[in-house]
């Protein structure tokens, strides 16, 4: 597992989670890490640590490695309305359809 990765353009946490340990269940930890809450945008260019201690999937990690693929699931402003109309957590929009805030058991929908 790499314990740094450089934050490339339209990436979110889920993004880096999954590049980085195969897992997007680790999106809140390495968000935590690095000083951020996980609705955060994030810079492109800058540096994030991969907390040691986080589960990886290796399976999911050597396939996006080898694949050479780098996720990036970020919408901007002007291509939100690809997903109106849709429904579901599948097509909601983090910090834009819902906000996730911390110490919180369920996410707020709005």
């Amino acid at each position: 597992m790499k314990n740094q990765i450089t934050v490339r353009n339209n990436q979110s946490f889920f993004d880096i989670a999954i590049q980085a340990t195969g897992s997007a269940n680790n999106a809140l930890a390495i968000a935590q890490a690095n000083g951020f809450a996980i609705t955060d945008k994030l810079a492109v260019g800058s540096a994030l640590i991969i907390p040691k201690d986080v589960v990886t999937d290796i399976t999911i990690q050597d396939y996006y490695d080898k694949q050479n693929l780098l996720p990036a699931s970020g919408l901007t402003k002007n291509q939100e309305n690809i997903s109106e109309g849709l429904q579901g957590i599948g097509y909601w929009i983090i910090g834009s359809s819902f906000r996730v805030e911390e110490n919180s058991n369920t996410p707020i929908v709005t």
